[in-house]
């Protein structure tokens, strides 16, 4: 049976209609597989059913090899991943139309390169506590952002999901907040002390106006429409540059992996910081864990008595004992 374009679209369109996922994720999930539809075209594969393996390695191939245009970079390993489970998603449902007998992704798995570390570095407590103390919060814009960045730094939240919270969305009386998160996974978080404190005094009367943005834009004719993560991520920019703190690796992103870190510090399981920021993936959870690494260091080479400056054992005699042993064992 021949599968042709205008049948994979129509099919995907109508199971991403009903699956409950936000407009914003089938408007990107749309926008991947438009991409895998061009790069088949450009190859003349006309048929879904013709498709082999090797084309899918092939296109994963094509997909390592796009450079960002914002960032004159390889694309991040998250969108490597959204992208081609697009294509996943879109086989799986042509399978479950009868449409293809055999779904080939499953024996097409996407090996993603291996980053060293982070992409983006985390702030210390010390430095988010100075960045939030800097905003002035007697102006309307400064009090704005005192809130929104204390309930990113709460909560973990991402930029978008801090741009879709709804006044109805936030419970004051008992500080939690309904987060609306990717992948239509939805979740109930905490709200500090401090930031609630902030919203309370942001809000103001437009408590009681549930279905407006908690947090709208400053220019805005009406007063009522929500920042966008884009505007969120710039004046965040704006205000590092203005603090003298601005720092390539350094982004609104590094605010929520200071949350993250922070929790694993102080105690917090893997599994509970994972259902705190909504990852549908552990593992995405367990790359926070490296700061803990990090500060175990630091406390073991300030406070063994082998590694301390103090420790008398560690004298001359003593190395030149510990450099012929060595040497001996080579």
């Amino acid at each position: 049976m021949t599968v042709t374009h205008e049948t994979a679209i129509k099919i995907i369109k109508t199971e991403l209609d009903g699956s409950g996922y936000t407009e914003s994720y089938c408007k990107s999930a749309m926008r991947y597989l438009k991409r895998f539809l061009n790069w088949m075209q450009k190859r003349g594969i006309t048929d879904f059913s013709l498709i082999t393996k090797h084309d899918l390695y092939d296109y994963q191939n094509y997909l390592l090899g796009i450079v960002s245009k914002q960032t004159g970079k390889l694309l991040a390993n998250s969108t490597l991943s959204d992208m081609y489970s697009a294509v996943k998603m879109l086989f799986s449902s042509l399978c479950r139309a009868e449409l293809l007998s055999e779904n080939i992704t499953s024996a097409a798995e996407f090996e993603l390169p291996k980053r060293k570390g982070l992409e983006r570095q985390a702030f210390t407590d010390d430095e988010m506590s100075e960045i939030l103390e800097k905003m002035d919060v007697d102006t309307k814009i400064g009090l704005r952002d005192r809130a929104l960045f204390e309930l990113i730094y709460s909560s973990g939240l991402r930029v978008s999901e801090a741009s879709k919270l709804l006044i109805k969305d936030i419970n004051l009386e008992q500080r939690e907040m309904l987060v609306r998160g990717k992948f239509a996974r939805d979740r109930i978080v905490p709200i500090s002390k401090i930031a609630h404190k902030y919203l309370v005094l942001y809000l103001g009367n437009r408590v009681y106006n549930k279905e407006e943005p908690v947090f709208c834009r400053a220019y805005s004719s009406s007063g009522k429409r929500a920042m966008r993560p884009g505007s969120i991520g710039r004046r965040f920019t704006d205000l590092l540059k203005k603090y003298d703190m601005k720092k390539e690796e350094l982004s609104t992103h590094s605010i929520r992996h200071a949350s993250a870190s922070q929790l694993l510090n102080n105690g917090a399981g893997i599994r509970q910081v994972q259902e705190l920021l909504g990852h549908r993936d552990p593992e995405t959870t367990v790359r926070y864990t490296h700061t803990q690494g990090e500060m175990l260091a630091k406390i073991y080479r300030k406070f063994h008595p082998q590694e301390h400056d103090l420790f008398d054992m560690i004298d001359d005699e003593y190395m030149k004992r510990f450099e012929m042993l060595f040497g001996a064992e080579e």
